[in-house]
């Protein structure tokens, strides 16, 4: 003790308890935990009044971060531990009974795994104390331990780069201002230390609430969230940009480079889906009091997302604000661009190529109604609803065109699209239908008809009369509307109720999309057509003659590389963007065809065969065996055609 109290204190009085009041409560096992991970040594505060061996507060003025072993200071402390400290919790705001169901659902859901999901027993969760605010422990010891891995390994391997990097290109790092620059200098800054203390924390908890994880979900989100902004589809482009910026000057290890700038990309695309989009509903729970789909939340409650991580727009890494150039004089189309729904050559072509990549799943007898169900389910993996889809209902196969082309449209995203014209306000544009593509199958279908769908569906298979009831007649009623609002223009029933629901979805109807897209492809492709001969530049896009690619290979990528002949890396590839475009025109046609021609097939059915029944009983059938050979009907079918070339 003598040894102790002849130390120097430095330390102003009052210093100590400044410090501990910013920390707030901490109790013993949070300090041991934060002792073990800070470590340090014991610090003294200068007192008012001299010390003395007899004196009470001899120990006063100092921090010992590890747990004290001596008699006096155990009993000291035996009372509190008896009741130990806790943190102050923050509030979740206040929201709704059905704003709070919607987003209760989001996090039960396959895709986020948030909170355990009882099915039909769901309700058995309000029973519980604080039973429908229990995080799955899954998700709190394993999905954010692995989180926090990655985004350590991202900001690890954007170091290196910097480290990396020549004398001169570190300088224009340092002082640069175009976005590769500050996006280093941003990502060099971050720290992963306060997110290690604040999931350490959450170790020490027996049972983990949604309150408990708004730390380290702030801590989390902060530093992502200044570089979101700038374009999570673009931030692998500027790592590219990186890469080939240091491997232009001489002697630089261009194998250690290219390793470390595929590793930051990868990393990176694991952070951009597993965490910013895995973990988007505790975000929203935690900062506003609405809910909002994932592909609009972002753009739609920035205000609230920067006040909850503190931060300010000038803290953001925003895109430049791009010259506005004055339109060129541009030839007249040779090929007018197709009238809305038409059944033409490109449909035609479309319904060839998707049975080539799906062979046997029903793309060749649409007019028959085949069940997508077995085929398509064991590859994509569709949201609880699609299961209980009629064969007849013409949603199911919108569903699986939809995500046909979504997987396309993740290749499209690496295509520099030229704007043609200016935009009007409000005018569609196809970057505004790339962004919002697949909140069609997670919003609008998922959440505003798979919902009430199932709702049905239970409630028919418990109750056979559910259906005559007014309840059972205003859900029924409102699938419909759902169908006509969203989906098929044309769609014709007999109303059960006169009442309408309202349209609750922020995105414009798919069916005015798939035109709009439709007669803008047919523009790029045709002019693509038109040049390919010299492989000549396109003034509709930057890159059509570059090796398509795709951040993270899918089921149609993966289909496209052998029809393509994708390892054919040289420049005269079949595997380009203009193919890419065709075949995503090709299938957009179809879309466009099914939805908006009145004489398609998907208006051929009983607009009231919605859910599939069992032959058995008549009652809602919710399964139906799947198939497992789809891989190989495919493989197949490419050495059928094969063999048909060689003869």
């Amino acid at each position: 003790m003598s040894d102790e109290i002849k130390r120097v204190a430095d330390w102003e009085p009052g210093t100590l308890d400044k410090t501990r009041k910013n920390i707030g409560n901490i109790d013993s096992e949070e300090a041991a935990i934060m002792a073990k991970k800070l470590g340090g040594e014991v610090l003294y505060e200068k007192s008012t009044s001299s010390y003395s061996n007899n004196s009470p507060s001899k120990n006063t003025g100092k921090i010992i971060r590890n747990a004290p072993s001596s008699s006096s200071s155990s009993s000291n402390s035996s009372s509190n531990n008896n009741t130990p400290k806790k943190r102050t919790k923050e509030e979740l705001p206040v929201i709704s009974k059905k704003t709070n169901s919607t987003i209760e659902k989001l996090m039960m859901s396959p895709d986020h795994k948030i909170k355990q999901n009882y099915g039909f027993f769901n309700f058995m969760r309000s029973w519980q104390k604080n039973g429908t605010e229990k995080i799955l422990p899954y998700f709190y010891e394993y999905t954010l331990k692995h989180n926090i891995e990655h985004l350590e390994g991202f900001t690890t391997v954007i170091k290196t780069l910097i480290q990396m990097a020549p004398s001169t290109y570190k300088t224009k790092i340092a002082s640069g201002t175009e976005p590769k620059y500050k996006f280093l200098r941003m990502v060099a800054s971050w720290s992963v230390q306060s997110i290690k203390s604040e999931y350490a924390y959450l170790q020490t908890l027996p049972v983990v609430l949604t309150t408990d994880l708004i730390p380290i979900v702030r801590a989390i989100f902060k530093p992502i969230v200044t570089v979101y902004y700038y374009g999570n589809n673009k931030i692998p482009k500027l790592i590219k940009e990186i890469y080939s910026d240091e491997t232009a000057y001489p002697d630089s290890p261009q194998d250690k480079l290219s390793a470390l700038a595929k590793e930051a990309i990868t990393e990176w695309l694991y952070i951009d889906t597993e965490i910013i989009r895995k973990m988007y509903p505790l975000l929203m729970r935690m900062c506003t009091d609405s809910y909002e789909p994932y592909a609009s939340f972002f753009s739609l409650k920035v205000a609230d997302i920067l006040k909850f991580v503190g931060l300010h727009k000038f803290d953001l890494l925003l895109p430049e604000k791009q010259k506005e150039e004055k339109p060129k004089e541009e030839k007249k189309s040779i090929i007018a661009p197709p009238k809305k729904g038409i059944k033409d050559s490109t449909v035609l072509t479309g319904l060839k190529l998707l049975n080539q990549l799906f062979p046997q799943s029903g793309f060749d007898k649409l007019d028959e109604h085949p069940d997508m169900y077995p085929y398509f389910q064991p590859l994509y993996n569709f949201d609880d609803g699609f299961n209980v889809l009629s064969p007849e209902n013409p949603i199911q196969v919108i569903m699986v065109l939809q995500h046909i082309i979504e997987d396309c449209f993740q290749g499209c995203r690496n295509i520099k699209f030229k704007s043609t014209e200016s935009q009007k306000n409000g005018s569609d544009s196809i970057y505004s239908i790339l962004d919002d593509w697949s909140a069609y199958r997670e919003e609008t279908f998922s959440r505003l008809y798979c919902e009430p769908l199932k709702d049905l569906t239970n409630s028919v298979y418990s109750q056979p009369d559910y259906e005559k009831t007014h309840i059972g007649k205003k859900t029924i009623t409102s699938l419909l509307w759902q169908t006509t609002y969203h989906f098929m223009p044309n769609f014709k029933f007999d109303q059960l109720l006169l009442e309408h629901p309202t349209d609750e979805s922020k995105y414009r109807p798919l069916f005015h999309r798939t035109d709009f897209a439709r007669k803008y492809l047919t523009l790029v492709v045709n002019e693509c057509d038109a040049n390919a001969a010299h492989r000549s530049p396109v003034s509709l896009i930057e890159n059509p003659w570059e090796h398509y690619t795709f951040d993270i290979p899918n089921i149609v990528s993966k289909r496209l590389d052998v029809l393509l002949g994708a390892q054919n890396k040289t420049a005269n590839t079949n595997a380009t963007n203009a193919n890419l475009l065709k075949y995503t025109l090709c299938f957009i046609s179809v879309l466009d065809w099914w939805i908006n021609n009145p004489d398609s097939p998907a208006y051929a059915t009983n607009p009231m065969h919605i859910y599939r029944v069992s032959a058995i009983d008549g009652k809602p059938q919710f399964s139906v065996e799947e198939r497992n050979d789809q891989n190989k009907l495919f493989a197949d079918a490419i050495k059928a055609s094969y063999q048909k070339k060689a003869q």
